[in-house]
């Protein structure tokens, strides 16, 4: 009798470990922490990031080699070895995400990632879904990397991202443009329904007439632009006589729309948002387009940066994930996603164990902005110094203007950096922000 007890003792106690090891493997958002016998000290944090990526959506031309350059970052720095200050290991944990730009589908991922996995940050994609979770983001203290630089971004306390905002990027547009054309008549191109595409033209409104460039056309070109649609967008436009477009969709929509001008006889130049223009530009947008359109940069292009100390980081990332060259329609794009990482891994380099345990996503960010009047983030020459104060993440302020020259070729020009004017105000003014 006395041993039937002793078995069914035992069996209770294997129950109740089973349950226990089941309900941890139900609850990922308490990451594993790996430590010495004593268990007094961590030797490895593992940070759990989501990933929200463009592969199969309007912006998956741009978003697929973006999110092959975060898994690449999240692999080569796991790889590598990233350590706090007092040199305790950190390992990321993270999920990737398809959320097709659906800002519905990003919200439903933001929740799986905050209350399944727990995340301090978020590598995140587009400009609506960013400014729509930005609030959230905020409340729940996640430190948030985007690929949208959205103005209204710049002022949201837990948003991030390694460049000047659109609307400070396309001042500088602004001001390239005013430096060749005196008094130039300048067109509009973009989807009037995309917020990213929209993001910059209050600040373009308000900046360009400064400098002499008269706005002579607001003409709507679809993100998803077909053929036709580029050619109607281009016969409004050619109506106005400009010297200048301004194309502010991706790389697909405004190729098509310098196509159209070239095949329509129109003149003037067009000047390319950051999305809307990388190396790939060239091919896509035809002969037509060379001597006649540029892109904007706030990033020095990978084939332009060969000699710096953060191209070898780069392809030493692409290498560690499997990819050749092969694999990467735009090197530029694969270097936009690992900026991203590469941030948020300085961040962390900052921090000791202690500090990064206890606040997660607020030490983070906090990390962050302590290089406002300190030490900025740097990458190796591939884009210039960032800081980021309180209130105001806006890293800096000036770009490169890519032009595509008659010779087919990429040939960077400036940095440009805007100064005596607002841009990031500008667009809050006119939104209400």
């Amino acid at each position: 009798m006395a041993q039937a007890k002793y078995l069914g003792l035992i069996v209770a106690v294997i129950l109740v470990a089973a349950a226990a090891a089941l309900l941890l493997t139900h609850h990922p958002a308490q990451p594993a922490q790996t430590t010495t016998t004593s268990m007094q000290h961590v030797k490895t944090i593992h940070v759990p990031v989501g990933v929200l990526v463009d592969l199969s959506g309007p912006t998956s031309g741009v978003g697929r080699d973006y999110a092959k350059g975060v898994e690449a970052g999240l692999k080569y720095f796991n790889e590598k070895g990233v350590y706090t200050r007092d040199g305790v290991r950190v390992v990321f944990d993270y999920w990737v995400r398809d959320y097709a730009y659906n800002p519905t589908r990003a919200e439903t991922f933001y929740k799986e990632f905050r209350d399944k996995y727990g995340v301090w940050a978020i590598i995140g994609w587009g400009t609506a879904d960013t400014e729509q979770l930005a609030d959230s983001a905020a409340r729940d203290h996640i430190a948030y990397f985007s690929a949208s630089y959205s103005a209204k971004l710049v002022v949201k306390p837990y948003n991030f991202f390694p460049a000047p905002d659109y609307s400070t990027q396309a001042c500088a547009a602004m001001k390239w443009i005013a430096s060749r054309t005196r008094n130039a008549r300048l067109v509009l191109l973009y989807d009037h329904n995309v917020a990213y595409s929209r993001s910059p033209i209050p600040a373009i409104k308000a900046y360009a007439p400064r400098l002499g460039i008269k706005i002579v056309g607001d003409v709507h070109l679809p993100l998803r632009a077909t053929e036709a649609d580029a050619e109607k967008a281009m016969r409004e436009a050619m109506t106005k006589n400009p010297d200048y477009y301004w194309c502010g969709n991706t790389i697909r929509s405004c190729a098509l729309a310098v196509k159209a001008a070239a095949k329509l006889g129109a003149k003037g130049m067009f000047v390319i948002n950051v999305w809307g223009f990388d190396e790939r530009f060239p091919k896509l947008a035809g002969r037509g387009a060379y001597g006649r359109a540029a892109g904007v940069s706030p990033f020095r292009y990978p084939e332009m940066a060969e000699d710096t100390p953060g191209y070898k980081v780069l392809t030493a990332a692409m290498k560690a994930a499997g990819y050749t060259r092969k694999d990467i329609g735009s090197m530029l794009r694969f270097e936009q996603g690992f900026l991203n990482v590469w941030l948020l891994v300085q961040a962390i380099e900052r921090l000791n164990s202690t500090t990064l345990l206890k606040g997660k996503g607020e030490a983070i960010k906090e990390a962050l902005e302590s290089s406002c009047h300190g030490k900025p983030f740097t990458f190796g020459g591939l884009a210039p110094p960032a800081r980021y104060c309180p209130g105001r993440h806006l890293p800096y302020t000036s770009v490169w203007i890519i032009l595509l020259g008659k010779d087919g070729k990429l040939h960077a020009e400036g940095p440009i950096n805007v100064t005596g004017f607002d841009c990031v105000k500008a667009t809050l003014q006119s939104s209400g922000g």
